[in-house]
């Protein structure tokens, strides 16, 4: 190979890589809300979690937040999550925010997602019950 082809080659090879890891979970999150599945959920949360949630309003750890997530998710199953608008800050941050049935109550879920160490992750997730 030439210089300039294999240099070419590297380029490409990093720029593949990359992009992999930029890659938005915002899908993987909507699935994981979607099936009420709180410990695939919480593979996307940042150490210390802004949970806003009925019942609980404050900064949580991972695997608290996971928890109450999991304990919301029992009292109230997932019917169906739909993303109704997303943004992205001009610090990077992106958003979500969906309306969650449960059955015969309906909620309001907004998330915040930003990169940490080359990967998104949730530092906020809020869910408010449309009155």
């Amino acid at each position: 190979m030439t210089g300039n082809l294999k240099l070419f080659c590297i380029l490409i090879l990093l720029s593949t890589g990359e992009a992999f890891s930029q890659d938005d979970p915002s899908p993987a999150i909507s699935n994981a809300v979607n099936s009420g599945n709180s410990k695939a959920l919480s593979r996307y949360f940042n150490e210390m979690v802004d949970l806003n949630i009925p019942g609980y309003k404050a900064n949580y750890s991972k695997t608290q937040s996971e928890r109450i997530i999991k304990n919301f998710f029992s009292k109230c199953p997932v019917k169906s999550f739909l993303i109704s608008r997303q943004g992205t800050s001009p610090d990077g941050s992106k958003f979500s925010i969906g309306m969650l049935d449960a059955g015969n109550k309906k909620f309001r879920l907004y998330y915040l997602y930003r990169k940490a160490n080359k990967v998104y992750l949730i530092f906020q997730f809020q869910i408010q019950e449309e009155m």
